[in-house]
């Protein structure tokens, strides 16, 4: 049991592949259903981890980096497909890339990671939802989504940098 959320980790890196064949296939809808998968083993790793404290060193590293690279993965697909427009993929591209470089290198430095705001963690869920519709041709309110995804992730990214510079603050002043 203890390591059922590192499995679910591999299992979102595992999917990524998959998902990204289907959707190169063009057969958006099963790629649609393995993002959701994804998405659902995302909920569910962290659900275990918390719930019956199964956090391990592996885990807050694995975790995050299954997040951000099928994130990324999925969107630079997207925006080449132009099925959003690239201006999306864009702004939540910076604020992955960026969360993960500043998250691996206050690992680096010996700082643990910081966990992530209830806002960031809406504004991934709502991103995987508008995602895995728009894969699911449900446009209009996938549409909707993603406009209501691009300002949490950009206020998430704010307050990301906030409650790093905070913390990196206090280490320092120790």
């Amino acid at each position: 049991m203890h390591l059922l959320p590192n499995i679910l980790s591999i299992i979102r890196i595992i999917l990524i592949p998959f998902f990204i064949y289907f959707f190169i296939a063009t057969n958006y809808l099963l790629a649609g259903i393995l993002f959701s998968i994804s998405g659902i083993t995302d909920f569910f790793d962290g659900y275990f981890a918390r719930k019956y404290d199964l956090t391990s060193k592996l885990g807050r590293i694995l975790d995050p980096f299954a997040d951000k690279l099928t994130i990324i993965s999925i969107l630079i697909a997207l925006s080449i497909k132009s099925i959003i427009p690239g201006y999306i993929a864009i702004i939540i591209l910076i604020r992955e890339v960026f969360i993960f470089l500043s998250s691996t290198i206050s690992y680096l430095m010996g700082f643990d990671f910081i966990n992530p705001s209830y806002i960031g963690k809406a504004s991934i869920f709502i991103l995987y939802v508008a995602i895995a519709l728009q894969l699911m041709d449900f446009k209009t309110f996938a549409t909707y989504l993603f406009y209501l995804a691009i300002p949490l992730n950009i206020i998430s990214g704010f307050n990301y940098i906030y409650t790093t510079a905070k913390c990196l603050s206090n280490k320092s002043n120790i």
